[in-house]
């Protein structure tokens, strides 16, 4: 008789949790209390079924009633909207209608210190100065790297880069 109990609590707050948790994360925006009510939801289920000499409903209301009032209060705390930090740039992304074509190219060793990650050097078609100052290197090379691949003109370059290794990367745009 106590396992069919476990059974039947364990379903019942599973299908609650469920419905709980599309409610909550229904937006594509979720914010962190959003999660902590999540976690704080989970948590009640856990001690429903953790404790089956308790009454479900004596667990289960304390999750309905944090459910509604985060409902309730969520666009009163959510009413900040976002602004935009003036010092950090926002980069516009266009959506392509080409196909992307891949390719890796050899080995470059780099002149100037370079990090973990690859440093792109052409995004959509502009070159990143900076980011090749970085490393030491001119648009007159990398002009040249990306001809000998058989790209003529930095806006047909979707995306290239450099790791720590001088490994380049290209995608070139589909045009």
């Amino acid at each position: 008789m106590d396992l069919a109990i476990l059974l039947i609590r364990t379903l019942v707050l599973y299908f609650l949790l469920m419905l709980t948790l599309q409610l909550l994360f229904r937006r594509r925006k979720t914010t962190l209390a959003d999660l902590l009510v999540a976690f704080m939801i989970a948590q009640f289920a856990v001690l429903a079924v953790d404790r089956p000499e308790k009454p479900l409903l004596a667990l289960l209301l304390p999750t309905l009633l944090l459910l509604v009032l985060h409902q309730l209060f969520k666009p009163v705390f959510n009413k900040k909207e976002e602004t935009p930090n003036p010092k950090i740039p926002s980069i516009q992304l266009r959506p392509q209608k080409a196909d992307v074509e891949m390719g890796l190219l050899e080995t470059v060793a780099p002149s100037g210190p370079i990090g973990p990650l690859p440093l792109p050097l052409i995004l959509d078609g502009r070159v990143l100065d900076h980011n090749l100052e970085q490393l030491g290197k001119t648009r007159f090379w990398l002009k040249n790297e990306v001809q000998r691949y058989g790209v003529r003109r930095f806006k047909e370059v979707a995306y290239c880069s450099m790791d720590r290794y001088g490994h380049m990367f290209l995608d070139k745009k589909k045009l």
